[in-house]
């Protein structure tokens, strides 16, 4: 069957919203690293209604830092994620767990998860759940770090809301004719009855349960670190939430490291620091690597 999915340069389409990169020499001048100092997959998941172009970027520094490691890069809507059922947000990320895990993991597979925004958070999450349909409940999927872009936020819907509906207006501004308030109105009033609906038939909405996964140890490893990136000026997810949710990961037992920037917005912290961006990431890799 014909995947229909966005060209992009550099990666293959595995379904019409996860791409993979092997191994390529020529997109990188990084001096070669040993597969010791490497993680074997990086898995980048992108905001919500982010351009695949954009996202890139991201696997491009990821290809820089680790030459040698697969990258798989999820493109996912604002919309699938607050509006699309658990098991179908499982479903659309299985061809992900079918590629890097074909058969249970051994322990020479080395897993970088990288989740952007809330929405990089949903489908982490049920990244996380399609591994153990496809594999067990009682296994978990393997990684050494979890880096944590412009996520987690706070998840009362009734506070949360309004910055919601104001990112799903910014993917989506393009699409209507009328000023960009009434864009933002229509998607409140669609949050409010996805909302709604969920307590009717109730069901877990996708941010709490991207949460609660992230915060079992049966579904999420506390052996990798987690790598927190934010900023005092992202104006979607505010700093005091992502380190209220820093703390009570810490308070579940899994290592916290908080890098905080300054003046960056909502998922902008490489675009304008990116040296300080890979260099926390390329120190949490090698302190991960020498954990026991």
């Amino acid at each position: 069957m014909t995947v229909r999915a966005p060209k992009v340069s550099g990666f293959t389409p595995i379904s019409d919203r996860i791409f993979i990169r092997n191994e390529d020499s020529s997109l990188t001048e990084t001096p070669e690293k040993t597969t010791i100092d490497q993680p074997t997959t990086i898995i980048v998941f992108g905001w919500g209604d982010g351009l695949p172009k954009n996202v890139a970027k991201y696997a491009d520094g990821y290809q820089k830092l680790f030459p040698k490691a697969r990258i798989l890069m999820v493109i996912s809507s604002t919309f699938a994620a607050s509006f699309e059922s658990l098991e179908q947000r499982t479903r659309a990320m299985m061809p992900l767990v079918d590629a890097v895990f074909p058969s249970s993991p051994d322990a020479s597979e080395k897993v970088i998860l990288h989740a952007m925004s809330n929405t990089g958070g949903i489908f982490a999450a049920a990244t996380l759940n399609a591994f153990q349909q496809r594999h067990g409940k009682d296994k978990t999927l393997p990684h050494h770090l979890c880096v944590s872009d412009s996520t987690p936020g706070s998840i009362v819907f009734s506070t949360e809301v309004g910055r919601w509906s104001r990112a799903m207006a910014l993917g989506t501004a393009n699409w209507f004719p009328w000023p960009f308030i009434v864009t933002q109105k229509m998607w409140w009033t669609f949050l409010y009855a996805v909302y709604l609906l969920e307590k009717a038939i109730g069901r877990e909405p996708s941010g709490i349960y991207s949460c609660r996964a992230f915060l079992d140890h049966g579904m999420a490893t506390p052996r990798a670190p987690r790598l927190y990136m934010y900023s005092k000026s992202d104006d979607l997810i505010w700093w005091e939430d992502v380190e209220a949710q820093a703390g009570i990961a810490k308070s579940k037992g899994y290592t916290t490291i908080l890098e905080m920037f300054d003046d960056s917005p909502h998922v902008g912290h490489m675009r304008m620091h990116p040296d300080k961006y890979w260099s926390a990431i390329e120190r949490c890799w090698k302190a991960s690597t020498a954990l026991p």
